[in-house]
């Protein structure tokens, strides 16, 4: 189940304990602060734990969980950092990878949330088990019979995944209808890829950037040019962004031979990460945008602009233009660190800035509830980016 809410959540759970440095004090029989000698940890950081440490051992009522507190202690002195720097637990770590890679257990549908009460239906992936019970815009208001005014939505997505070959019950509303449905999990890929053909003019929807993305986005566009397609439009909307590879991948695939993407550290060395080949798709595009697009969607939205390429439609974007690194802990946990600027083709960086459209076109309230429905007579940022290319 993919969402479609722009730059993605950071694991609530695990910051739920913010800057808990003093939950620790044991693990294995010691005291944590004591096992770091040295220049190994700062003198604020040992003198905070251990007087903590010492009021914990002499009035704290309850037990503590080594290991819970040490995720926690972690968490807390990642959320110190940027808003980008993220501590994962092994769980959340393996997590985290099957999200790259485009793998889960669910239903096939991608979501996003535009009233308190339920999780709107964006469309469907290929092959989603979904398919013939949900149609796009249909309302998920309850899972498993808890209604999602109450839970919320990380909550409600959390219930409609599962386990392959169970069922999850849903209660849909449809217009002014309430229904009552019952799909079947299984294990699928969830490329974000998702196209349509309106007249002469190709359309793909690109709602992530993980490792199945690339080659789905790539047998699109190859499937509509085949179709004979005169133009393509990429809706980059509420994409959060994603793995560089897999935007780099797709922009070497659309654009002709020079840089694509370059790093600066944080002594100001820059050098060029990826380029792209002489190859290209030799056919008029437009890119639609919204403030939700963010980071690997920008250098998408940005590199397309920055050669020629494309016209970019909409609002001004996010602004997300530093990348982060993860590393993997021992423990089988990662520790995700902003390290570099990242820039598209000219260098320029669009940090705290964002990209701006060529051809600004704003959202009313009603068109941001209908534009999920693909129907360019709902979507103003849809239609003037087909007639820019010559929709017919």
């Amino acid at each position: 189940m993919g969402e479609g809410n722009g730059i993605s959540r950071r694991i609530l759970a695990a910051l739920a304990a913010a800057f808990i440095l003093g939950s620790i004090f044991t693990l294995g029989g010691q005291k944590l602060w004591s096992l770091f000698q040295g220049d190994d940890i700062s003198p604020e950081m040992a003198a905070k734990i251990s007087e903590l440490e010492d009021l914990i051992d002499q009035y704290y009522l309850f037990d503590v969980d080594a290991e819970e507190a040490a995720n926690a202690a972690a968490a807390g002195y990642a959320d110190a950092l940027d808003v980008y720097s993220i501590y994962r637990t092994p769980e959340e770590y393996a997590a985290f990878q099957d999200h790259n890679n485009g793998d889960m257990c669910g239903i096939g549908i991608t979501v996003s949330q535009y009233s308190d009460d339920s999780l709107t239906v964006l469309f469907l992936s290929d092959d989603s088990p979904a398919e013939g019970i949900l149609k796009p815009g249909d309302e998920i208001v309850a899972v498993e019979g808890q209604k999602v005014a109450d839970v919320g939505y990380q909550q409600a997505v959390t219930l409609v995944r599962g386990t392959a070959g169970t069922d999850v019950r849903l209660t849909i509303r449809r217009g002014d209808e309430l229904m009552d449905c019952s799909v079947t999990r299984a294990d699928i890929v969830d490329t974000g890829i998702h196209g349509e053909i309106y007249g002469n003019i190709g359309y793909i929807k690109v709602s992530a950037f993980n490792n199945a993305t690339p080659e789905a986005f790539i047998n699109a566009v190859r499937d509509q040019m085949d179709d004979g397609v005169e133009g393509l439009v990429f809706d980059l909307r509420n994409n959060g962004g994603g793995l560089l590879t897999s935007v780099t991948n797709m922009l070497d695939f659309l654009l002709p031979e020079g840089d694509l993407v370059s790093k600066t550290d944080k002594e100001g060395k820059t050098v060029v990460m990826y380029t792209s080949g002489a190859s290209c798709v030799d056919l008029p595009m437009a890119v639609i945008v919204n403030g939700s697009t963010a980071s690997a969607a920008e250098l998408f939205t940005c590199d397309l602009q920055e050669y020629g390429a494309a016209v970019v439609v909409g609002t001004q974007t996010y602004g997300k233009g530093v990348m982060q690194t993860t590393y993997e802990l021992s423990d089988g946990s990662s520790l995700t660190l902003t390290t570099d600027y990242y820039n598209p083709s000219s260098g320029k960086n669009y940090n705290g800035k964002g990209v701006t459209p060529d051809i600004v076109v704003e959202l009313t309230e009603e068109d941001q509830q209908n534009y999920r429905l693909l129907d360019p007579d709902r979507d103003p940022q849809l239609k003037a980016a087909l007639e820019a290319l010559g929709w017919e």
